[in-house]
């Protein structure tokens, strides 16, 4: 679990440096996604495999666990941390 509020400040080619505390545990990959109230929400790769699983026993005809899968799932991108712990934030997550 990451804890706290963090501002990404981007470089000219979109790359946000990941804090220096979650490099390790997003260094195997990591998932990128559209969050609630206009944030982005960064999970490691295994947990969003879980969230995945989970959402996919919500009930098709649940229209609000449908509209919330779409949101996680449409807006996902898959990342690894380059060398200096970057990651491209895709252009259409930052102008969400």
């Amino acid at each position: 679990m990451f804890l706290g509020t963090h501002e990404p400040r981007l470089d000219e080619k979109g790359r946000l440096i990941l804090p220096a505390k979650f490099r390790e545990e997003l260094s195997p990959g990591l998932v990128i996604t559209k969050g609630q109230e206009r944030c982005l929400y960064v999970f490691p790769s295994s947990e969003f495999e879980v969230i995945t699983q989970t959402l996919k026993q919500a009930p098709v005809t649940a229209k609000s666990a449908r509209d919330y899968s779409r949101v996680m799932f449409a807006g996902a991108h898959d990342e690894i941390p380059d060398r200096q712990g970057r990651i491209t934030i895709p252009q259409s997550l930052r102008t969400y």
